[in-house]
């Protein structure tokens, strides 16, 4: 038997379950709102791309060869590429070289030339410059030569530093806001290169190619050298397989450069820039000889290596071939006889 209920009880849990009812579809209301408003603003917001800072210096490089005492002046063009207005501060810094791949690096040491160096525009000294949109502007680099200057090579660069706040597309960047233009400056008499041949190598074996050569020159004089060369590659015959052009690189002084082949992208899985002989198939002993001159005067040096060949997978997997091709014909020549036996 059921008693029942006051009247009372059932009111109050008719009343809590409309009241939780009007609750969760608050909460659910609440919620789809938010929803429906994040999806909003992620479909609806433009998006904003900060302008691109374009600049460019010509040249890149500038070889000043001079005796003391002398002015010498030379002209370097900047120009903005982008379409905003750019300020830039121009500063003087030297370099040396790091590592031996054409690294640059800025130690805090002072050169006593630096003091007779300005750059100019129409005649008046500046240290800042102001561009506007595709606006180029060529500026003097002006040099005083004194008498007392040491013989000997000064490097510096020429940096234009952006105070503007935003990326740089550059051809020459230093830093993520700023463009250079590398001075390299022979003061004295033009003297014989000097350079010690430190290292031109190979492996000993290989299955196949390519096959990188190290070359590696180290400037011991004065002054700064451009050598140029090849390497000459012949197989067991003496016929000729490849012919590596050396890159044109500079190689400051008292500083060891690895030079690379020309026009050669150096692949990641080499410590320092290689020519690359680019042969695929090879098989023999090979020559690899290197002529490289360090001046249109000389001196040259030339120096032979030598390299074997055996392409091990490849000749393993002619031999498998070979094998199954005898097998699958002679058992084609033993069904053919069973079936003459059999007729």
């Amino acid at each position: 038997m059921k008693i029942p209920l006051p009247i009372s009880v059932y009111q109050t849990f008719s009343l809590m379950h409309k009241v939780l009812s009007i609750k969760y579809l608050q909460n659910i209301k609440l919620l789809s709102f938010f929803i429906l408003t994040a999806l909003y603003l992620l479909l609806n917001t433009a998006q904003v791309h900060a302008q691109e800072l374009s600049l460019s210096v010509n040249p890149p490089i500038t070889v000043i060869n001079a005796i003391s005492p002398t002015n010498t002046t030379s002209i370097i063009s900047i120009k903005n590429n982008s379409d905003t207005q750019v300020a830039l501060q121009i500063q003087i810094k030297p370099f040396k070289a790091k590592g031996e791949n054409g690294e640059l690096e800025y130690p805090n040491e002072a050169l006593p030339i630096l003091k007779n160096i300005q750059i100019t525009d129409d005649n008046t000294p500046v240290e800042s410059i102001t561009l506007g949109p595709k606006q180029e502007k060529n500026l003097s680099l002006n040099i005083d030569i004194s008498q007392d200057l040491t013989t000997s090579d000064y490097y510096f660069s020429v940096m234009f530093v952006s105070t503007n706040h935003a990326s740089v597309g550059s051809n020459s960047s230093i830093n993520q806001l700023g463009i250079a233009t590398n001075v390299l400056l022979s003061v004295g008499q033009k003297e014989i290169p000097k350079a010690i041949l430190q290292e031109f190598s190979t492996g000993i074996f290989f299955e196949a190619g390519p096959v990188p050569f190290t070359v590696r020159l180290k400037n011991t004089g004065d002054h700064i050298i451009e050598p140029t060369g090849e390497i000459i590659v012949k197989n067991m015959f003496g016929q000729s397989i490849g012919k590596l052009n050396l890159k044109e690189v500079n190689i400051l002084t008292d500083s060891t450069r690895a030079i690379p082949s020309e026009l050669e992208d150096n692949p990641s899985s080499f410590k320092q820039p290689v020519a690359l002989l680019k042969e695929g198939f090879l098989l023999g002993l090979y020559s690899a000889t290197l002529n490289l001159s360090l001046s249109d005067e000389g001196p040259i040096f030339v120096r032979t290596i030598y390299f074997f060949a055996f392409p091990f997978q490849s000749i393993i997997i002619i031999v498998i071939i070979a094998i199954i091709i005898i097998m699958v014909k002679n058992k084609i020549k033993q069904y053919a006889n069973k079936d003459r036996i059999s007729v």
